[in-house]
């Protein structure tokens, strides 16, 4: 079975500010359209059995979907999506958040973005949302790695930080976006150490030489069980991000550059995430 950790639904203008999608412009070089539609989503998922959707909290950068609208998103096809809740930290009112979404709207798991919301992922202030997530088993994705986002601070995203997150709370589940590009060391050494810590490997397909080099590393440090499959959509799509995958050691072919086995990008693309995020 095929999971994809990571996707996204939300709409423009009614979840996006222009400024927002101006710079995702920016950073693509053309014009990216940012709505999903429902059916959209149906059609793109349909390689996976499974996807994990949330929406993303951050009114520092203009994000900003409700957990109301992802749960009536999802509720549309529960035997295929897994909705997790977003916070944005830095709003006053957000452990009420957290417990209406995981009660009310049975959200099963947490969505973060620290670089884009503006807060120290490592601030003690969080240890209680921390707390209350390990306690129902509610894993927590962070947004770690880079942006396009001017205003979104780098020191917020370096995988490390994570190390200080899991020390204090070794009972939650986590997952580091992205491999952390482009400090995918930092990811891979903090997840080595610590065994709920994750990573996914989303939006990463399109910098093969970066993914080639990521996964090599990680066989080197024996942590290629860490990694989760994800495709980040609707930024790209799982079909897309499959066949990436499937294809990145052909820039390498002909050379002695090393391979990144083939059972290590099988294992990766049916991994059981499901049953190792606590969510089977």
């Amino acid at each position: 079975m095929i999971v994809d950790v990571h996707t996204h639904a939300m709409r423009y203008p009614e979840h996006l500010s222009d400024a927002f999608v101006r710079e995702a412009d920016r950073a693509r070089g053309y014009p990216v359209d940012l709505t999903v539609e429902f059916e959209d989503y149906l059609r793109a998922m349909e390689p996976v059995e499974r996807c994990i959707l949330f929406g993303m909290k951050a009114r520092h950068t203009g994000f900003y979907v409700p957990n109301d609208w992802i749960a009536a998103f999802a509720a549309r096809a529960p035997e295929k999506i897994i909705p997790f809740l977003s916070l944005d930290p830095t709003e006053p009112d957000f452990l009420d958040d957290f417990e209406r979404s995981r009660t009310d709207l049975n959200l099963r798991g947490v969505k973060l973005a620290p670089m884009y919301a503006n807060f120290d992922p490592t601030d003690p202030a969080l240890d209680e949302l921390y707390g209350r997530a390990a306690r129902h088993g509610l894993p927590v994705l962070f947004h770690t790695g880079t942006t396009f986002c001017q205003f979104a601070p780098l020191r917020y995203t370096r995988p490390a930080l994570w190390d200080d997150v899991a020390i204090r709370h070794p009972d939650l589940v986590m997952v580091l976006a992205h491999l952390g590009h482009p400090f995918e060391n930092e990811a891979l050494v903090t997840a080595r150490k610590h065994p709920n810590v994750f990573l996914d490997l989303s939006a990463l397909y399109y910098r093969p030489w970066q993914l080639y080099n990521s996964l090599v590393l990680a066989q080197e440090y024996h942590v290629t069980g860490k990694i989760l499959f994800g495709s980040d959509y609707p930024f790209t799509t799982p079909g897309d991000s499959i066949a990436g995958l499937r294809a990145l050691n052909r820039m390498v072919e002909g050379t002695n550059l090393p391979r990144v086995a083939d059972a290590t990008l099988d294992e990766i693309l049916h991994r059981p995430s499901l049953r190792l995020l606590g969510l089977e």
